[in-house]
Formats: structure tokens, sequence, C-alpha cells
């Protein structure tokens, strides 16, 4: 594929369709030609202030005309654009721009004063050029004197660290260049087309939303302030403005499905495609969509990580996707190759978990400034041993299946181990989604204070439900030691400005509060004193009432055989494993226990009964016989 770099492909865009609409957003519209004309503004006013190739220029703005004619004027002086999203904690946005260290930034007129603010105490000493869009565009066409390759840095973006600090990605013209194109190609995109921008201006896949359409001279659409979140207002503006390409993360689209499936007016009678990509595409959700439009409006499911360049591998959802246990996230784009490795650096056999890899001459440039960060996650092809071939690991399982299509299995920092066994959060959450009264879930693991660790699951809820409901769900779906012992309701989870949920602002379970829910209710018997006294013994709780749960106050299943061995112990009876699971409470236990202890009363009583009817030698053999079993 020849290199023309996006803003090259936006100006040819520009001089066919001049007069038609390229950015519609709630403050306005502009045209192609007023796109051209800004961003040439923007790019002479940096190059007057000393800007020039590689320069880094942060652009904090949330107009998108504004933002979109900052971008392209940033590629036109050869400068590497930052877009920030001014939405997002200032101590971040502080950190962000001081990592930057630039000596320009650009700046829209309808943020002028927040902006500077951040400037003052995160960049001081940097040139601030305005974008305002109420004045006439007075400067001419910057000097012709850059001439791009594709190799150039042309953006970064920040994304979120394992350690919780913020990484720079610093991303390459040419690849941008790539992934635009093959996706306009993929889909057809034309001059016709209205695309959705949904994307916070911090999040690379805002990139796809923009030159998507632009490239193609179709019109960038975005939906007013706060109804992203909101699936049946975005749904309903979707249906209204004629919408045909929507990007989004597949827990926005959970919400567009759930809209469709209950409202049937709502026609989406323009949409032609639904890309999603960021996270796992649940099966419920693709069963929804295909209920209710049975394949006239076609689902993309993409994988990829920003170090790649937005998405590498690509898949067109099917009906019978919706049954699987994960979507498919497909088959290498061009340009690309996936492989999955296991921990020796071989390739794993069709079906076989492995670390999945990702080679092709489109990726990243790597980690601005973290050299060593880079290193780790860019390395020499393990297949080869030519060290200058260069692949991606990406921290992702994944899996090959039979049609050589690549299955997420989840990321290597979120599976974890519970007693031994390794627990995919991912599987947990969407089995929990299943369940028609839960919207949203999103599963942690929890500090027993010493103890194992368990499982606590926040879900958002339809309606209110008991977590008995939610574990009988559960139960058939997931073995017993990954079903989380704790469900906590929140009103809404926390999100990322990318729409991902942000987990680390979940609140801490409190294990002595969360388990506790129930009413507690005091032991009333000898026996039901004995049994709260072994599970005090057993289980990381201060006070524990008889109708409480075993599982629900720190059980789990290496717990009940022990708890059972000392019922033995304690009691002189055994209590079946399928009996103590249908009931696991100490009320119900207790009544077991005293059944058991009954029936043995009994039955030695029967025995008194039949030796008083024998003569003395046959009865002290008898007792003989059992004493020595």
């Amino acid at each position: 594929m020849a290199f023309e770099p996006i803003q090259s492909l936006v100006r040819a865009a520009a001089e066919r369709f001049a007069t038609r609409v390229a950015i519609e957003c709630p403050q306005g519209d502009l045209t192609y030609g007023e796109l051209e004309a800004r961003s040439d503004q923007v790019a002479a006013d940096l190059r007057a202030a000393g800007a020039g190739p590689s320069c880094i220029v942060p652009v904090l703005a949330d107009d998108r005309r504004e933002l979109v004619a900052a971008l392209l004027g940033v590629l036109k002086i050869g400068g590497v654009f930052v877009p920030l999203d001014l939405s997002a904690p200032a101590l971040r946005l502080r950190s962000m721009l001081a990592t930057t260290a630039a000596e320009w930034m650009v700046v829209g007129a309808g943020v002028r004063e927040r902006a500077g603010q951040l400037a003052d105490e995160a960049l001081p000493a940097a040139r601030r050029l305005e974008v305002d869009l109420s004045l006439p565009a007075v400067g001419g066409k910057p000097d012709e004197d850059y001439v791009p390759h594709g190799d150039d840095a042309a953006y970064i973006f920040f994304t979120s660290g394992s350690t919780g600090e913020p990484k720079a990605i610093v991303g390459r013209l040419k690849s941008l260049d790539h992934y635009i194109t093959w996706e306009r190609d993929l889909l057809g995109t034309d001059s016709g087309w209205r695309v959705s921008q949904l994307a916070s201006p911090a999040f690379d896949a805002m990139l796809r939303d923009v030159f998507v359409p632009l490239v193609s001279g179709g019109t960038v659409c975005v939906p007013p302030a706060g109804i992203t979140l909101d699936g049946a207002a975005l749904t309903r503006w979707i249906d209204e403005q004629r919408i045909e390409l929507v990007h989004c993360v597949p827990s926005v689209f959970r919400g567009i499905a759930a809209a469709v499936a209950s409202d049937p007016t709502t026609g989406l009678a323009a949409l032609r495609c639904v890309a999603t990509a960021g996270e796992p595409l649940s099966p419920a959700d693709a069963a929804l969509w295909f209920d209710r439009f049975d394949g006239r409006v076609p689902l993309l499911n993409l994988y990829g990580p920003s170090e790649t360049t937005m998405t590498k591998t690509f898949h067109f959802v099917t009906r019978q996707d919706t049954t699987r246990a994960s979507v498919p996230v497909g088959k290498a784009m061009d340009g690309a190759r996936v492989v999955v490795l296991d921990g020796r650096g071989k390739p794993c056999p069709e079906g076989i978990i492995g670390e999945v890899y990702i080679r092709t001459p489109y990726l990243s440039l790597g980690y601005y400034q973290q050299p060593d960060a880079t290193l780790r996650a860019f390395v020499p092809n393990p297949l080869g041993s030519d060290p200058d071939d260069i692949v991606y690991r990406t921290g992702d399982y994944g899996r090959t299946l039979p049609d050589g299509s690549l299955e997420f299995a989840g990321r290597r920092d979120n599976q974890v181990k519970i007693g031994g066994v390794r627990v995919e959060l991912g599987e947990v959450e969407s089995v929990l989604r299943s369940h028609p009264a839960v919207r949203e879930a999103a599963v942690v693991v929890a500090d027993a204070g010493g103890e194992l660790p368990y499982l606590c699951a926040f879900v958002e809820l339809e309606r209110e439900i008991e977590p008995d409901e939610v574990r009988g769900h559960l139960a058939p779906r997931l073995a017993d030691s990954v079903i989380p012992q704790v469900f906590v309701p929140v009103e809404a989870m926390p999100r990322t400005i990318s729409g991902k949920i942000d987990r680390r602002a979940l609140p801490a379970p409190v294990l002595t509060q969360a388990r506790s829910a129930r009413e507690y209710v005091a032991p009333s018997t000898s026996t039901q004193e004995a049994l709260t006294r072994i599970w005090a013994e057993l289980l990381p709780v201060e006070k524990i009432g008889i109708r409480h749960e075993f599982f629900e106050v720190g059980g789990h299943s290496l717990l009940v055989m022990r708890l059972l061995s000392r019922i033995t112990e304690e009691f002189g009876v055994e209590v079946r494993l399928q009996e103590f699971i249908g009931a696991p409470t100490i009320e119900a236990l207790a009544d077991r226990v005293e059944t058991a202890i009954l029936a043995d009363s009994a039955e030695f009583d029967d025995l008194l009964e039949s030796v008083a009817d024998l003569d003395e030698e046959e009865a002290e053999r008898l007792l003989a016989q059992g004493e020595g079993n």
C-alpha cells in the first residue's frame, strides 16, 4: 500500500467536496473548505511561533471543529499532536502535560480559561495558540519545506499502565495512514457516509471516528454531551441523525443493543455497520442485535492494542457467534500477522491458550521517554533470528480457532488465582451479564485479611434481586470456586474516558460489611452455637448469623470439605456434600446434624433392644464386633 499522509488525503477530499459539511456538532457545522482553511491557519501560526517537524504540541479543545482543525494543522508542519480531554482529573492532565515538556500548545477558544489554568501549572513557558472559529481565518498556508515520511511520529496518546501511571504511546504517520485507508476500503465508506464521533479526544479510537469519514468525503457527527453512556438516548440520536457507521466500545454497544431490543420503533434505517473494539464483545449483546436485525446491520469486532496502531484483527460477527462462550476477534488485517506463543516462545497448537504477539510494520514507535518499558513490550521475533524483526508482546491471552481466527482469552494481568485455580475475571463477568436483571458487571479480587482472597462482583441492576438468584444463575455455568462470594449493587459503574469500566475507581469491598447484608440471627441451640464456633474458626468474619450463607461470608470449595470434616469430628455424624450445598447455612446444617444424631440414637436403641432379647453370650459377641468396627 503506497504511503500518503492523512493530511494529504483530507486535503484531497476538501478539494473535491469544499462545500460539504465535514464536521457536524452541537456547536455548529464546519465545511471541508473551512476545515482546510482553519487547519492551514493553525499550521501557519505554529510555524510563525517557531514550531516545526517533530515538535510535540498538546491540543485542548472540546469543540470537535476546533480539535480536528488543530490536529490537521499540527500534522501539516510535521508536528506530533497530543489530544487531551478536559473532563479528565486535573492532576492527571497536569501530569500528562508535564510529561510532554512541550514548548507549544493549541487551545480551543471555548476552553481558553480552563486550558490556560492547566498550562500555567504544568507548562508555564509554552506558547499558546488559539483556534477561534468566531474570527476569520487570515493566515496563509504554511511553508512547504516539510516532506512527510512514513516513520515520522504523528501523535501521542496516554494509556493507563499496569502501575496506574499513564504511559505515552507515540504513533507513526504511516501506521495511521495504513489503518484509516484499510477500514475505508473494507467498509466502502464514501462521500455519503455519516460517521459517529463518540470517543474521547484522549482515546486513540477517536482517530478512526474522525479520519475514516474525512478521507472519504463523509461527515463526522458528534452527539450532544452526556448521551454516550445513555443507551436509549444515544440510539435515538443515531436513528434521528441517520448515522451510517458507529465506532464504540462494547459497553457502549450494550446500551444500544438493549435499546433496540426494547423499542421496536427504533429502526436505525440508515445504519450500515457498528464496529466495536477495546473490550470483549458479549455474545448475549450480539444475540440481541441479531434477534432485531438478523444480519441487516453488520457487527464488526476489532482487536488490537494502541501500541500496534488501533486494531490489527477483525471479524464480522455471525449468528453462530452468539452461542459461543466469547465472540472471536478474527484474523489479521493485511499488513499484520498474529501468533499465539507458549511460555517458551513456541507456537501454541490450535485451541491451546497462549500469549498473543503481533508482527507488523505498522507498530507504534513505543513509549515516549520510557526506553525500558519499550524494550519489554517491543521484542525481537521469538520465531526468527533477526534482532531487527520486532514484534509487540500484547500481554493478552488468546487461542487459534479451527478456521484460523483468534479468540481473545483475557489479559495476563486480569487473570488471578483463587485457591490455586486460575480465574479469568472476564469470563465471570460475561456470565453475570447474561442474567436478565444484570445490566453491567465488574469482578475484582478482594483481600480477605490474611485468609484466601475471594471474588467480589459489582453489578448494575435492571431490577432489585437477591444474591441467591444471581448465584443460582451462575452455579450451572461456572465452577463453584469462581462464583463471586460477594455481590455489591452500584448505581453506575465508574468509567474511563474511553467508556471502559474503571476498576481502580470501584469501591473497596469491606469484608465484614459486604458479606453481612443478611439480617443477623443469633444461634439459639447448643448445636447452632457449636457450628457457629466452627464457622468462625474457618471464615474471616467476626459475627456470623445462623442464616448467613457459607459462600456469602467467605466460604469456598476448599473450605467446604474442612467444614464437613470438623462436623464429623465434633458431632460424630456425617453430612453429605450435596445436602450442605443445597442449604449452606448454620440453621439448616444444625437441623441435619441433629437429625443424623437422632437417627444414630434410634439405631443404637434398636440395637440395645435386640441385644436384650439375646442370651448373654451372643450379646457380648455382637457388642465386641461393634467395638471392633
